[in-house]
């Protein structure tokens, strides 16, 4: 069984280089090592085969951007997002920003090496500096997900949601959604769980699973007020500006005091084309709140 952590593959201007991080299972790869080609790419995934690791089996991958742009490491955070890549962190490096998103996927050493030119394209077309390789992580993410469950399951279901909620409080956002997945499953307080899991999968990037969940809120609460304006700015993020307008307007409807939601409601319009609306909904936002420094920003936009 494997049980180590292959860190930094990465793809640089002058061809493919690739340093490992590994340990004994693979003995001819050492710290800090420089592979210059490609077939040094294949005899590692001989090693890892040769040490029980399934090529068709999906594994967590991890994948890292750096720019010393914060903008344009957030721009490409939400353009990863999109395609389906899990959110995890930007932290500071150096001076840079470095951005890790994961996909669980599986992949051959053709494969891995191929998804390293589409990352690298794809940071290169965002005007980001560095695609900086990947990080594969496996036996050890597996068990800490069965403690997880096994820790949660412990819990009395009388005190589950309460528990849930600390979770939630204090940012411990993976405690929360196994939590909040069981108070689903065993039907305890479903609108708050499904809405708290929700807001829990946005932070971890599961764009889709959040809108399917934020969309079961509005389900049993056409009114809710937090899930559609959410679910608003989810469907903003995926540049789908006919929901998001749709959920915007439910959201102010619900709240007519709502100066961001209607300020949302006027970027929506703004970035569907629609300039005549967006100003409609930019002065209502002041008209509600003269202070809105984001609506008073947009205004000027439009003027």
């Amino acid at each position: 069984m494997i049980n180590s952590i292959i860190k930094n593959l990465s793809l640089h201007k002058s061809g493919i280089s690739f340093g490992f991080w590994a340990i004994s299972v693979m003995p001819l790869v050492s710290l800090g090592q420089k592979c210059n080609h490609a077939s040094e790419v294949q005899t590692l995934f001989t090693h890892l085969k040769n040490n029980g690791f399934n090529e068709e089996e999906p594994v967590d991958y991890h994948y890292y951007f750096i720019d010393s742009d914060p903008k344009d490491i957030a721009h490409l955070k939400e353009v990863l997002i999109n395609q389906d890549y899990q959110y995890i962190g930007i932290a500071k490096v150096k001076g840079k920003f470095q951005l890790e998103v994961r996909k669980k996927e599986a992949h051959t050493a053709g494969s891995a090496i191929e998804r390293g030119k589409e990352l690298k394209a794809l940071a290169n077309a965002n005007n980001v500096e560095i695609f900086d390789g990947f990080e594969l992580k496996m036996d050890n993410n597996a068990n800490e997900e069965v403690d997880l469950t096994e820790e949660i399951n412990k819990i009395p279901p009388p005190q589950l949601f309460k528990k849930a909620m600390e979770f939630y409080t204090r940012n411990d956002t993976e405690k929360a959604l196994v939590a909040f997945d069981r108070c689903i499953s065993l039907g305890i307080n479903p609108e708050m769980s499904y809405y708290k899991r929700g807001n829990c999968k946005t932070a971890l990037g599961n764009v889709n699973g959040a809108i399917a969940d934020l969309e079961s809120v509005v389900r049993f609460n056409p009114k809710h007020y937090e899930a559609n304006f959410n679910l608003g700015g989810l469907y903003l993020d995926k540049e789908n500006y006919d929901m998001a307008i749709n959920y915007y307007q439910k959201a102010v409807t619900s709240n007519p005091q709502s100066d961001n939601g209607f300020y949302r409601l006027a970027e929506a319009y703004q970035k569907k084309g629609q300039k005549k609306m967006a100003l409609q909904y930019c002065e209502k936002s002041l008209a509600v709140n003269p202070d809105n420094a984001y609506a008073k920003e947009l205004l000027k936009k439009l003027d």
